[in-house]
């Protein structure tokens, strides 16, 4: 029997790697749902997730599932009101009638998109480079990186890009180019809700107490249960993996809050993600949910999904909001999320192990590869066929 503690994507993954190859496999975690950040509920009628997110069927690690879960593809590119003129940038394959209508400037100054493309493609990486130093010194500068690029990556990343790892972004942005991210009905869990029902054993709303050596193997001590264990994986998030080990790598996390508000009529542009220049407020971006995936919505009304990361009360975020739309929000606030461990931060230069064994542990998760979807999947892949094949 091989345990795996922690229902987030990392465990999940980990637990299909293990039943795939035929050993028997336990999956425990202590909250009624599975998920972990890739979560959903439900409130006043509204799907929403735990902070804005998207599923992004370019990532190589979801390929490899061959994920049956249907997403709507969220319009590629993003806009901004800048000096009260709206701008947009975007891939021309997908939304070229968008750009021309929306930023004309393109088509006369092509460089900053021709760089970005050059950037996903093939541009060299110095050693140690940030993800800021690394766009602006391949040609991706001036209003299309203040006003579209660098607040778009900011919202991907939630951190400034002088403290995001090159390789990493450059690998985001391939992804991105490869396929349309998207949102499935049912909110991002319903990622989370397919994997859950390939497995064939799984324990919600039970915590793990304790981890100990018991011969050859291990003894998992629940608040119901002790369970014997050949292998046992912590998939858990950070600072609960860091309860079974005192050994972990130091990381840092970044924040954000998410906010969700009704909309009683149509936005400008409200299908199109929207992003703030950098200083201009608390708001990173802004989206109207409903407008892609009607379902996240009951009755017909939008649901704007707004990303702070800087500490801020209602009044800034609807004063932002105003700025960025070209007019006052006036619906409902629904609910607010301040989510302190938002993504584990791979600061430039930074190299991650994928997973960590110790004493005979194997821990996994996007902090030991990278913060993204694709990272918790790939150490839990790793984790899985760590515990199979030792």
């Amino acid at each position: 029997m091989i345990v795996v503690i922690g229902g987030g994507l990392t465990g999940l993954r980990a637990s299909l790697t293990i039943q795939e190859s035929g050993q028997q496999v336990q999956l425990i975690e202590g909250n009624s749902n599975i998920g972990g950040r890739v979560s959903s509920q439900e409130i006043d009628g509204f799907t929403i997730d735990r902070g804005f997110q998207v599923i992004n069927p370019g990532y190589r690690e979801l390929q490899r599932l061959h994920i049956r879960t249907h997403f709507h593809p969220i319009p590629a590119g993003a806009a901004a009101m800048v000096g009260g003129q709206w701008r947009f940038f975007g891939d021309p394959r997908r939304e070229i009638r968008t750009i021309v209508e929306a930023l004309p400037s393109i088509a006369s100054n092509p460089l900053p998109f021709f760089s970005l493309l050059r950037a996903v493609l093939f541009a060299r990486i110095d050693e140690g480079e940030s993800a800021a130093t690394f766009l602006q010194r391949i040609g991706i500068n001036g209003e299309i990186y203040d006003a579209i690029v660098e607040p778009f990556l900011r919202g991907v990343f939630l951190i400034e890009l002088t403290q995001v790892d090159a390789r990493f972004a450059r690998r985001v942005l391939r992804s991105l180019y490869r396929q349309v991210p998207g949102l499935p009905d049912g909110g991002v869990q319903a990622l989370s809700q397919e994997l859950r029902n390939r497995l064939k054993s799984i324990h919600c709303g039970e915590l793990v107490h304790e981890v100990t050596r018991s011969g050859k193997g291990f003894s998992v001590r629940t608040e119901s249960s002790t369970i014997s264990a050949r292998k046992v994986i912590v998939a858990a998030d950070y600072s609960s993996a860091l309860k079974f080990s005192d050994h972990l790598p130091s990381i840092h996390h970044a924040r954000s809050t998410a906010w969700y508000f009704t909309l009683e009529h149509p936005l400008h542009m409200q299908h199109q993600l929207h992003v703030a220049s950098l200083n201009s407020g608390p708001i990173v971006t802004a989206i109207d949910l409903a407008a892609v995936v009607p379902s996240y919505s009951p009755d017909g009304r939008g649901l704007l999904s707004v990303t702070t990361l800087d500490t801020c009360d209602e009044s800034a975020v609807r004063s932002q909001l105003a700025e960025m739309y070209g007019e006052a929000i006036t619906g409902d606030l629904i609910t607010v999320f301040d989510i302190d461990n938002a993504l584990p931060i791979l600061a430039p230069g930074a190299s991650r192990s994928g997973i960590l064994e110790e004493d005979g542990l194997i821990f996994a998760g996007d902090y030991l590869t990278e913060p993204s979807q694709n990272g918790a999947l790939l150490s839990g892949r790793l984790a899985g066929e760590s515990a199979i094949n030792n």
